[in-house]
């Protein structure tokens, strides 16, 4: 990090110390600057955003969100732990400049240096606990839909590494897949577009249930990796790679030590109509929120109590059943 374009650490917590918001642009292009608001008791990198979907760091302390500043988008990388603030200052400047000196875009600068900094201090292969619970989850659909569509169509259209709205766009459907350890059908929805439809285009939610398994029982990530590769002609296994590298995995032998997981419950599937529990633009502008003014919505939908959809499309019925479980 170069003296003329980032604060240093000094200058930075003596911003801090100040307890007025601060905003301290980024010489370089696109315009980036780092913030400082100890109202939300947060410091963060603003950059435009030049691109749809959301970005999910897989991180308890470090998230991104999109905000509307004067008319315009931007997406804003946070830090939202006061005893992190110096850590998270670092990181921020390393985002700022893989988008400014290698010319990364705001997606791939975050989700490549989280994925550095976690070979650094997890080990190699490895990802936050998070991230990897929930990737468990998107392979386990994708070896069903695999088996149902055939390997292009099904690769091609798992979307969540890249940044998407939702996590696969099939050729009728697009699906979200939420996965959970808890005993309850527990699941963190992340944004108020997150479990938004496209127009003329039904959004269905994947729901599985996984446990911790014991030596010899269930599958671990790498196991599961393995499996679905297996399946592939070269042309598709590269490009499955490329979107697993997206995801943060950078691969670990087979006998790894990761954690093992099985399937609590069969795989429950909803449709997300006006029916289904959530919160999108939609409902909150209907009750009179001013939605300019909420910069960030994250909560978590408890689906123990709602039947799942009767009438789900025959092939992802077919799927799940053949492949979304993980068994003993």
């Amino acid at each position: 990090m170069s003296d003329n374009r980032h604060l240093d650490l000094e200058h930075f917590e003596a911003a801090i110390s100040l307890g007025v918001p601060f905003e301290h642009p980024i010489s370089g292009n696109p315009k980036l600057s780092i913030f400082i608001n100890p109202y939300r008791r947060e410091v963060g990198l603003r950059a435009p955003r030049l691109q749809e979907g959301q970005i999910e760091t897989g991180l308890a302390r470090l998230r991104c969100r999109s905000v509307l500043l004067a008319g315009k988008q931007h997406i804003e990388v946070v830090v939202d732990d006061p005893e992190m603030f110096a850590e998270g200052y670092a990181i921020l400047c390393l985002v700022a400049d893989r988008i400014q000196l290698a010319g990364r875009s705001v997606f791939a600068a975050v989700t490549e240096t989280i994925r550095s900094l976690g070979k650094l201090l997890r080990g190699y292969g490895s990802l936050s606990p998070e991230r990897e619970i929930g990737l468990f989850g998107e392979l386990v659909t994708l070896r069903s839909l695999i088996s149902c569509l055939g390997s292009e169509e099904a690769v091609g259209g798992w979307l969540g590494p890249v940044a998407e709205e939702h996590d696969f766009s099939l050729q009728e459907i697009d699906l979200e897949v939420k996965t959970t350890l808890s005993e309850s059908r527990e699941h963190w929805i992340s944004s108020l577009t997150q479990l938004m439809p496209k127009v003329a285009k039904p959004l269905w939610l994947v729901s599985h249930q996984l446990t911790a398994a014991g030596p010899g029982q269930g599958k671990t990530l790498a196991e599961l990796i393995a499996e679905v590769r297996a399946a592939l002609n070269d042309t598709v296994l590269a490009e499955l790679d490329r979107r697993l590298t997206a995801a943060g995995w950078q691969g670990a032998p087979i006998q790894d030590k990761g954690r093992r997981f099985r399937s609590r419950t069969s795989p429950a599937i909803y449709l997300v109509d006006e029916t289904f529990p959530c919160l999108t633009p939609a409902s909150l502008a209907g009750a009179g929120a001013y939605l300019s003014s909420i910069t960030e919505v994250r909560y978590r939908l408890d689906l123990s109590a709602v039947p799942p959809s009767r009438e789900t499309p025959s092939y992802l019925r077919s799927a799940l059943a053949f492949g979304g479980t993980v068994c003993l």
